[in-house]
């Protein structure tokens, strides 16, 4: 399912970002909060806002109404619009659960090029529980 191209973000997107799919990519899911929402979605399941909230550390109220409206406008994330409130969960499209391994891939990437030690990873919040974590990954941490 392709990613819808709404009015607001297409004009805020540079006109080379049209011709190369990689630009488009990050200019969607580009940023700290959007790419943080997103893995606790993949990781969690569907979750309200107040969840959300609590289970991405350190986004402000402010940044995640603004996230998940450019998710959801996206096509990335959606809820059902009639019962819309604060308990509603969130969840992932099919475009959106086919970012699963993309963040798989920065799993790796990380794990290789940015590895923590033991300390820090035993200290670590996002730390994924056994039934979390994906049998292809392993043991160790997509959080």
């Amino acid at each position: 399912m392709p990613v819808k191209t709404t009015p607001a973000n297409a004009s805020q997107a540079p006109k080379a970002v049209a011709t190369c799919p990689v630009e488009r990519a990050i200019h969607v899911i580009g940023g700290k909060w959007k790419l943080l929402v997103l893995r606790s979605l993949l990781l969690n399941g569907p979750q309200g806002y107040n969840q959300l909230l609590l289970s991405v550390a350190g986004i402000s109220s402010k940044e995640l109404t603004r996230n998940l409206a450019e998710l959801t406008a996206c096509g990335l994330t959606e809820r059902d619009p009639l019962t819309a409130d604060r308990i509603t969960p969130y969840h992932l499209t099919e475009s959106g659960k086919a970012l699963m391994p993309t963040f798989e891939s920065l799993l790796l990437w990380g794990q290789r090029a940015l590895p923590l030690d033991h300390a820090s990873r035993n200290a670590h919040s996002g730390a994924l529980t056994a039934e979390q974590q994906d049998p292809k990954i392993g043991s160790d941490e997509l959080a």
